[in-house]
């Protein structure tokens, strides 16, 4: 998945970056900080990029939808507007 990637690097990133004296618990700390990395993301509302592809695709039909049902309603407006014009 994408978000371990994320979550495996940046732990990485981390271990590269302790200072000499921390390096001796580099795994243990690298653990740490992707397991704390793991809890905040699985707490938000995160989609992944195809998620995000699919949801928009599907926004933009809903969209197309609404506007096609909209001109409808405008039609079937102006249809009723002229039956209930008395004749000339």
């Amino acid at each position: 998945m994408a978000i371990e990637h994320v979550v495996n690097r940046l732990g990485q990133q981390f271990g590269e970056r302790l200072p000499a004296p921390l390096r001796g618990m580099r795994e243990e700390l690298e653990g740490t900080v992707k397991s704390l990395l793991r809890d905040a993301l699985s707490r938000m509302d995160l989609l992944t990029r195809d998620e995000f592809d699919i949801q928009q695709t599907l926004l933009a039909r809903t969209r197309a939808r609404v506007d096609d049902l909209e001109q409808q309603l405008r039609q079937l407006e102006q249809q009723l507007t002229a039956l209930e014009q008395p004749p000339r």
